[in-house]
C-alpha cells in the first residue's frame, strides 16, 4: 500500500510537470508568433548587400598587380564589420523567430548557448570557405610567375576585409561562453529544485540524505566541485558561482584562441597589405589552411544537436583529421620546401635560417598552435575509436556519485531565451 501511494505520488508529481511544460510551450509559442520574422531577412539582406558593396568596389581595377589604396582597404574592414554581425543576426534570429527554427530547436532540444554556438560556427565556415576561395584565385595567379615577388590585388582586398571577422569573432565566442554559463547556472537550479520536489512527494528525503551523507553532493543534482563547462580550446573553465563572466577575463583564460586571432588580425594584415615585393603566392598558403575550418565547424554543430553517436560525426571527424593534418600541420614544411627551392638554398634548414628573427617568430606563432588543436582532435578522436569499458554498476544497488540532468529541466530553455542572472 506504501508503494501504491509512493507511485500515485510520483504520478501526479509527472503530471504536473508535464502541465508546467505544455503551458510554457504555449506561451512560447504564443510570444513566438507576436513577434515579426521578417527580421532576420533584413538582416541577410544586410550581410549579401555589404558583400555585392566589396565585390563591386573591387570590379574597377584593371590590373591584378595593382595595390589596395588605405581608404579602400578601410571601406571594405567596415563592410567586413557589416557582414559578419549581419549574417549573425540573420542565423541567431531565424533559429529564435521562425517556425521552422522552433521546430529545430524543438526536434534537437536546443538551449540558447546552443542557438548562438551553433550560429557563431556556420559564420566561422561560411569565412573559411571565402578564404581559401581567395588563397586557391591567388596561388593559381602568382605561383607560376614568381613564388616569392609575385602579387596579387585580391590577397591584400580580402586582408582588409577578413581581419574584421577576427575581431567580430573574439566577441561572439565572449557571448557564447558567458551564455553557456547562464544556461548551466539555470539547469543546475531547476535540477536542483525537481530534485528536492521528487524527494519530498516520494517521503524518502531523509533517507536518501542519511545514505549519501558522505558524499556530500545530494544525489549529484548540486555538485560538490567547482562546476565547470568545457570551451573551444578543449579546456574545462570554472563557472563563476554569481555568473558573471567579464570580457577581460574572458580574453586571460583563451591565451591561444586571443593570440591567433589578435595576431592573424592584425600583424597579418598589416604583413599582406603594406609589405611591397608581393609574397602573396606564400600567403595564399595560409589562406587555404582554411580549408578544414568548415569540417571542424560541422564537428562542433553535431556535438551540440547531440549527433556524436551518428554516422555523420563520425565520417565527418575522419575528414576533419585528415584535411586538418594536411592543410594547417603539413603546409608549412611544404610552403618552406618551396621557398628554399625558389632561393636555390642549400637545404631546408639553411632556409630557414636565413630568414628574419621576425618572420621566424611569426611562424611559430602560427605553426604551434595548429599542433596543439591536431593534438586535441587526435586525443577527442582515440575517445570516440578507443572507448574506455563501462565500469560495473555499484553494489547493494548504491546510486553512482553523479546523475544526469532531467531533460525536463532543458525544457525551460527551449524557447531561446536566456536566463536572467
Amino acid at each position: 500500500m506504501h508503494q501504491r501511494r509512493n507511485g500515485h505520488g510520483n504520478g501526479a508529481c509527472r503530471d504536473a510537470q508535464a502541465e508546467t511544460s505544455s503551458a510554457e510551450e504555449d506561451t512560447a509559442k504564443t510570444q513566438l508568433q507576436k513577434k515579426p520574422s521578417r527580421g532576420c531577412y533584413f538582416s541577410l539582406a544586410f550581410s549579401i548587400g555589404s558583400m555585392g558593396l566589396a565585390c563591386s568596389s573591387l570590379w574597377q581595377i584593371p590590373n591584378t598587380t595593382d595595390r589596395i589604396s588605405l581608404q579602400r582597404g578601410l571601406f571594405l574592414t567596415s563592410l567586413g564589420f557589416i557582414y559578419f554581425v549581419s549574417l549573425t543576426d540573420f542565423c541567431n534570429k531565424y533559429l529564435l523567430e521562425t517556425k521552422r527554427g522552433e521546430r529545430f530547436r524543438r526536434k534537437y532540444r536546443l538551449m540558447m548557448s546552443d542557438v548562438l554556438e551553433i550560429t557563431n560556427k556556420i559564420v566561422s565556415a561560411i569565412q573559411a570557405s571565402f578564404s581559401f576561395l581567395v588563397g586557391l584565385i591567388v596561388c593559381k595567379s602568382t605561383c607560376t610567375k614568381s613564388f616569392v615577388y609575385a602579387s596579387h590585388f585580391l590577397m591584400e582586398a580580402y586582408g582588409w576585409f577578413g581581419t574584421a571577422y577576427f575581431m567580430y569573432d573574439i566577441w561572439s565566442m565572449y557571448k557564447v561562453h558567458t551564455q553557456k554559463i547562464a544556461d548551466k547556472l539555470h539547469l543546475l537550479r531547476l535540477t536542483k529544485a525537481k530534485a528536492g520536489q521528487a524527494e519530498l512527494s516520494n517521503g524518502h528525503a531523509k533517507a536518501r540524505s542519511s545514505s549519501n551523507g558522505s558524499g556530500g553532493n545530494n544525489n549529484g543534482s548540486t555538485p560538490g566541485t567547482p562546476h565547470e563547462i568545457c570551451d573551444y580550446d578543449g579546456a574545462c573553465v570554472q563557472i563563476p558561482k554569481d555568473g558573471r563572466w567579464d570580457f577581460l577575463k574572458y580574453v586571460l583564460t583563451h591565451p591561444v584562441m586571443m593570440i591567433h586571432h589578435v595576431f592573424i588580425g592584425t600583424f597579418g594584415l598589416l604583413v599582406v597589405t603594406y609589405i611591397r615585393g608581393g609574397g602573396h603566392c606564400i600567403y595564399s598558403y595560409m589562406f587555404m589552411m582554411e580549408f578544414s575550418t568548415p569540417f571542424v565547424s560541422l564537428r562542433s554543430i553535431l556535438s551540440t544537436m547531440r549527433l556524436k553517436e551518428s554516422r555523420v560525426y563520425i565520417a565527418n571527424g575522419l575528414l576533419m583529421l585528415a584535411t586538418f593534418f594536411v592543410c594547417r600541420v603539413c603546409m608549412w614544411p611544404y610552403v618552406m620546401w618551396r621557398y628554399s627551392l625558389a632561393i636555390e638554398a642549400a637545404s631546408l634548414w639553411s632556409a630557414m635560417c636565413g630568414l628574419p628573427r621576425g618572420c621566424l617568430v611569426s611562424i611559430a606563432i602560427l605553426f604551434l598552435p595548429q599542433l596543439y588543436w591536431f593534438h586535441l582532435m587526435v586525443m577527442g578522436a582515440l575517445k570516440v575509436f578507443l572507448p574506455k569499458k563501462k565500469q560495473r554498476p555499484p553494489p547493494n544497488g548504491a546510486l553512482p556519485a553523479t546523475t544526469p540532468m532531467p531533460t525536463v529541466a532543458a525544457a525551460h530553455l527551449l524557447n531561446g531565451k536566456p536566463s536572467a542572472n
